[in-house]
């Protein structure tokens, strides 16, 4: 079949127009540079190993792209993941490479501040520790709050070694007893306020606070008349 060059004429035209369109585009889309704060994730934690110190939650990412692709970020597109697979109990460094952060498509990491990032890790323990009830507010007129108890009265609390030996006890949420006549009991939750230690597992506990009526006194200054028959006990 023989060759016709101005065969569709019309739609070659068109395709030449839209191709240059995009080049156009394109090459309008100078390359930017922009720094974010990323989230900084640990992942591969040893079993039986426990970060402590205060280790950054976010670091400095230089990113590099068109303008529209870097206006086109959202939130949690940009993160940086560090493998901890390799940790050891003790004071360590992580290098932090600019191919550890995930980026959209189209966008670059030229630069990532810090490059290195120091993290301590302590061996995971266990403790039982006695379960303190809190207690808030004061009963009615004429009655006191007596004794007060929780089930479970001891609960299992794991986490780094050196924050154990620290904790002397487990809190509950508070138990409100203002203006109670009559004994109180409420299911709760129960935790602890070292944010490095939690409990084995989540529990909750059943605090009681008996409310009994107050004690009073009367002082009776004058005795019973001689031979009227009337003894008074105390």
């Amino acid at each position: 079949m023989a060759y016709h060059p101005f065969r569709h004429l019309g739609l070659k035209f068109i395709s030449i127009a839209l191709a240059v369109l995009i080049w156009l585009v394109v090459s309008d889309q100078q390359l930017v540079e922009r720094s974010v704060r990323a989230p900084l994730e640990f992942h591969n934690v040893p079993e039986g190993l426990e970060i402590v110190d205060d280790p950054p939650e976010t670091i400095d990412v230089r990113l590099r792209g068109t303008s529209s692709a870097l206006a086109r970020l959202l939130p949690g597109e940009v993160i940086a993941v560090l493998n901890l697979q390799n940790a050891r109990v003790g004071a360590r460094l992580f290098h932090l490479q600019t191919d550890q952060v995930r980026v959209p498509y189209g966008v670059q990491v030229s630069q990532v501040t810090p490059a290195s990032v120091p993290l301590t890790f302590e061996l995971t323990g266990s403790r039982l520790v006695p379960v303190v009830p809190g207690v808030e507010g004061e009963p009615a007129p004429g009655f006191t709050a007596g004794r007060i108890s929780s089930e479970p009265a001891v609960v299992e609390v794991i986490g780094p070694v050196s924050r154990l030996q620290q904790l002397k006890h487990a809190i509950t949420e508070p138990v409100v007893i203002t203006k109670a006549t009559t004994t109180v009991r409420e299911r709760v939750a129960i935790g602890v306020t070292d944010e490095r230690l939690r409990l084995r597992e989540p529990r909750m506990a059943v605090v009681t606070v008996e409310i009994t009526p107050t004690a009073t006194e009367k002082n009776l200054s004058q005795a019973a008349p001689a031979g009227s028959g009337v003894r008074l006990r105390p």
